[in-house]
């Protein structure tokens, strides 16, 4: 096999393996991940979702924005888009987490977990 060929990158690995977790049977979708994701950052800043810390999410949350938000990068931003690849990295690497977390936390309101404020429920 030629060197590079049959594998795939980090980033597309484990975006296929959330793929693949958001397509197991009875496991939250990709929509309901996405729609659940605001209740679990009131819900985690509140202090009702056990499973994420309050001062955790609003470091992750705080600090994509701020990283993404900055002038100052890695790549700097005045080199026309091979500067924008760090910002997305940052924030694609923020979004999958999300969207993992969120899972967990369908999950946990599945179970019984208190109602999160603005549930449609």
């Amino acid at each position: 096999m030629a060197a590079g060929r049959g594998r795939r990158r980090p980033g597309a690995r484990e975006a296929w393996e959330l793929y693949g977790e958001t397509r197991r049977p009875g496991a939250p979708g990709l929509g309901a991940r996405i729609g659940a994701a605001p209740r679990m950052l009131r819900a985690a800043v509140r202090g009702a979702y056990p499973h994420l810390p309050r001062g955790r999410a609003l470091l992750y949350v705080l600090l994509t924005a701020a990283y993404v938000a900055s002038p100052v990068d890695v790549i700097p931003d005045v080199f026309p888009v091979i500067g924008w690849t760090d910002d997305a990295g940052v924030l694609m690497w923020a979004l999958r987490g999300m969207v993992r977390e969120s899972g967990r936390f369908v999950e946990w309101e599945r179970a019984g977990g208190p109602p999160a404020v603005g549930r449609g429920r």
